[in-house]
């Protein structure tokens, strides 16, 4: 089955689908007012990572992230307990990285505290924006107060690896006003940016009011424009774009990448826990049920029994990725690293066969149109242009 079967490091995924209430843009797998499942949520997880692994130590994990959903929203004790658990049946690297989503309006300085003493090492602050008219129109619980003692309470905490989410391509949002969301996140001065353009997708709040003519979609070009001041701004402040959405400080001391994301870019397997969680293990891809209460039903009163690896009484499907498909998958989410692409040597390692054979006409094509390059005269190394990064849909489609 290629690379994905040979002995290396794991990560884990963890979803954790509370929130106080649901945003007007969200469309994931969240759900509001639902805390008082809290307990029996993670009694659930707790459950399920005991029948995926137990007794399976030998996969080391590197990364673990939990995201949602606000995680922030969980107890201390219910990190305490799954950490516990995770760390009995898997082997961690001593530098395995630990990440949580949060959000702000639901951190205090104690909690933040207390996430670092348990072994969380890095923070993801979905501020989306530090304009307050953005905020209000998404609905977020926050407010740029909440955002500026956030990031202040997790450095007085201990964390240095801090990452900020934020959104651009609003509907009512101009250039200028994308520029001072930005420009104030900047001077937060974190390690690491993820940026992401608005999609107005079925279901949310968004998409009634654009059915309803109240909002347009945003002009492609202006987000286009956007993306591009943003390159350029980042790049100032000494962040070195590496994934299409994701920007790291640049640093000799430490690398502020997220190790997680680069699990799922480079193809490497990791284990999904939890309501709506998918994994990729083994050569199999795994989904469990979305709901809460399906979840939890999943685990409540079942014996137990033998469940093919990496699944759960919540597993609703597990599909083997053939050769074609893995294949395919290495190039498509290995594109997204504009800064190191895809390699020959990987692919040949991975899969015993030549990637310019492979996809020959799919390259020449893409490299003519000036969508993809050669980083090196040997034509080693693959990545996307300048062009494939604002354009990058229309490489990926190539591969699907």
């Amino acid at each position: 089955m290629g690379g994905i079967n040979k002995a290396m490091d794991h990560s884990i995924y963890l979803h954790m689908p509370f929130c106080k209430r649901r945003c007007h843009y969200c469309d994931f797998n969240t759900y509001a007012g639902k805390e008082h499942f809290i307990s029996p949520y993670i009694d659930a997880l707790l459950s399920e990572i005991r029948v995926v692994n137990e007794s399976k130590k030998s996969h080391t994990i590197h990364s673990v992230y939990f995201g949602g959903g606000t995680p922030s929203l969980i107890p201390l004790l219910g990190y305490r307990e799954i950490l516990f658990e995770l760390k009995n049946l898997f082997t961690f690297t001593s530098d395995c990285e630990i990440s949580i989503e949060a959000n702000p309006g639901t951190l205090s300085l104690e909690y933040l505290t207390g996430l670092l003493n348990l072994g969380i090492n890095r923070i993801s602050l979905g501020i989306q924006s530090t304009n307050t008219f953005d905020l209000v129109r998404l609905d977020r619980i926050h407010d740029i107060q909440d955002i500026l003692m956030s990031v202040k309470n997790a450095r007085t905490a201990g964390f240095t690896n801090i990452n900020l989410d934020l959104i651009f391509g609003l509907p009512w949002q101009d250039l200028q006003s994308w520029k001072n969301s930005l420009s104030r996140a900047l001077e937060l001065n974190p390690s690491h940016f993820s940026l992401y353009s608005l999609i107005i997708e079925p279901g949310t709040m968004l998409h009634q009011w654009y059915q309803r003519g109240l909002i347009a979609k945003q002009d492609q070009d202006l987000e286009a424009e956007m993306y591009e001041l943003a390159m350029e701004m980042l790049e100032k402040y000494g962040f070195e774009q590496y994934e299409i959405s994701n920007w790291a400080k640049s640093s000799a001391k430490a690398d502020s990448r997220c190790r997680h994301n680069l699990q799922y870019w480079q193809n490497h397997p990791y284990f999904g826990f939890g309501a709506g969680a998918h994994g990729y293990v083994a050569g199999n891809r795994t989904e469990n049920v979305s709901t809460i209460n399906e979840y939890i039903q999943s685990f409540t009163g079942k014996r137990n029994e033998n469940y093919p690896f990496a699944t759960s009484p919540a597993t609703i499907s597990r599909t083997l990725v053939d050769i074609d498909t893995q294949m395919k998958d290495f190039m498509m989410l290995g594109l997204r690293l504009v800064k190191d692409g895809v390699s020959e040597d990987r692919f040949r390692a991975d899969f015993g066969l030549s990637m310019k054979a492979v996809f020959s006409e799919e390259i020449t094509t893409l490299v003519n149109n000036h969508l993809l390059e050669w980083v090196d005269v040997d034509h080693n190394r693959l990545r996307l242009s300048k062009k494939g990064i604002l354009l990058g849909n229309q490489v990926f489609v190539a591969f699907v």
